[in-house]
C-alpha cells in the first residue's frame, strides 16, 4: 500500500495532532522529552514569530496512525545581501535533541527516504534544511546523512556541535572516576551534618518554578529565563498538562536559603539534568556538585539512564566515559545560490572560528590597548 504523507501548516491543524504526536514519540526506539508535542507547539506559540509551520507527516494510508513526521518549519533570513528561506526543526537552541520522528519497528531508512522525496518535491518552499542537534545515538540521523546524500542533485555537509555524556545507571555498566565522586559524596556527608537538606522531585511545581528562576538568572546572566520570548515559553511549558510527569525540581537548602537547583525531566527509562544554578556565594562548598551526585543516586533506583545533555563539562566525566556527540546536517540543491550565500557565510565564519582567528585578534588587541590610567 502506498504510503501518504501530508504537509501540516496551519496551527489548528498542528494542535490536533497533539495525541497522536505523543503516541508516537512514546512508540519510539529512542524518545527523548524534546520531542513531545508540547515542546513544539509551545516553542512556536512563543518563539516563532513570522515563521511558517512546515511539518510533514507520514502514514501508511489515510487516515491510519502516523509512522514518521518531520517537525518542521520555514525562517527566512538573509545571508551576504541574499534572502534565504530555511527549513528546520521548530524548537530550536533549548532542545538538546532533535530528530525525525519514527515509529518503532518502521523501517527509518524507508520513512527517512520518502519524507526526504516529499521535501524535494516541496523545493519551491525552502533554500536550505538546516538540522541542528541531531544525535549520533539515534541511528535516524545516520539514515538522513545517507538518504540526502544519495541524491545527486543535493550538497550535504555535516559536522559535530556538541558532545553529550550519557551514565548507564544499571549497576556496574558504568566507567567513573571513584575519586572524584567519593571526595563529592564525602562533601554531601559534610554538608548534611551542618544541616545542608537535599529536596528531589519536588512536587509543587507551581510554587517552586518561580524560585528556580530567579536563582537561574542570578546564575547565568545569558539565561534564557531572563528572555521576553524563551521565558514565556519555559512558563507555558512547565504549567502544561501534558508535561506534569515529566518535570523535575530539585534543590539543595541551607537554613531555607536555596544554594543549589536544578530543572530537569523524566519519562520512563532515564533522567535529563538540563538546567543547574547554584548561589554563587556557596561555591566553597560544592554545592552544585553536591546536588547532582544525589540526584545520579536517587535516579539509579528508578531509571536505566542519567542524560548529562550536550557540552561535556569535566564533572560529567566523573560519572561515565560514554559520549555520544550531536551532528548538524546541512542540505540544499546543487544549483541554488540562496543556499550558497547562506552556506559561503555560515562555512567561512566556522573555519575562521577553527583557526583560532577571533581569539587571535582579540589578544592583539589586548596587547596593543593602552594601559588604564593609574598603572
Amino acid at each position: 500500500m502506498a504510503p501518504s504523507l501530508e504537509l501540516v501548516t496551519s496551527v489548528e491543524a498542528f494542535e490536533r495532532l497533539r495525541p497522536e504526536w505523543n503516541e508516537l514519540v512514546d512508540s519510539m526506539e529512542h524518545p527523548e522529552i524534546f520531542y513531545r508535542w508540547e515542546w513544539s507547539f509551545l516553542f512556536f506559540r512563543h518563539c516563532r514569530a513570522g515563521d511558517e509551520l512546515f511539518i510533514v507527516v507520514a502514514r501508511d494510508a489515510p487516515g491510519a496512525r502516523i509512522s514518521a513526521l518531520a517537525p518542521l518549519c520555514l525562517r527566512r533570513t538573509r545571508r551576504l545581501g541574499v534572502g534565504v528561506t530555511v527549513a528546520e526543526t521548530i524548537v530550536a537552541g533549548l532542545a538538546d535533541y532533535q530528530n525525525f520522528l519514527i515509529r518503532g519497528g518502521v523501517h527509518r531508512g524507508r520513512a527517512v527516504g520518502e519524507i526526504l522525496d516529499f521535501m524535494a518535491a516541496h523545493a519551491r518552499h525552502w533554500d536550505v534544511l538546516d538540522l541542528h542537534q541531531f544525535c549520533s545515538r539515534d541511528s535516524t540521523t545516520f539514515q538522513i546523512m545517507t538518504a540526502a546524500q544519495n541524491r545527486h542533485d543535493w550538497t550535504v555537509r555535516t559536522h559535530i556541535e556538541t558532545p553529550v555524556a550519557v551514565r548507564d545507571l544499571r549497576p556496574g555498566r558504568a566507567a567513573q572516576d571513584n575519586k572524584q565522586l567519593r571526595q563529592i559524596s564525602n562533601k554531601l556527608k559534610t554538608l548534611q551534618a551542618r544541616g545542608f537538606e537535599v529536596k528531589l522531585e519536588c512536587g509543587d511545581i507551581a510554587t517552586l518554578w518561580p524560585v528556580f528562576r530567579d536563582l537561574h538568572i542570578r546564575a547565568w546572566p545569558g539565561s534564557p529565563l531572563a528572555r521576553d520570548d524563551e521565558g514565556q515559553f519555559f512558563d507555558a511549558l512547565v504549567s502544561s498538562e501534558g508535561m506534569q510527569d515529566h518535570l523535575n525540581l530539585s534543590f539543595l537548602m541551607s537554613e531555607g536559603k536555596v544554594t543549589a537547583a536544578c530543572f530537569g525531566f523524566v519519562d520512563a527509562r532515564k533522567a535529563y539534568y538540563y538546567m543547574p544554578a547554584r548561589d554563587r556565594a556557596f561555591d566553597v562548598d560544592r554545592v552544585g556538585a553536591v546536588l547532582l551526585l544525589a540526584l545520579v543516586d536517587h535516579y539509579a533506583k528508578s531509571r536505566t539512564t542519567f542524560d548529562f545533555m550536550r557540552t561535556l563539562g569535566t564533572y560529567k566525566t566523573w560519572y561515565t566515559d560514554t559520549i555520544d556527540v550531536n551532528l548538524r546536517i546541512v542540505i540544499h540543491g546543487n544549483t541554488s545560490g540562496r543556499a550558497f550565500a547562506y552556506g559561503l557565510y555560515d562555512v567561512t565564519r566556522r573555519f575562521l572560528v577553527e583557526l583560532g582567528l577571533p581569539r587571535a585578534l582579540t589578544r592583539l588587541l589586548q596587547r596593543k590597548r593602552p594601559p588604564a590610567s593609574g598603572q
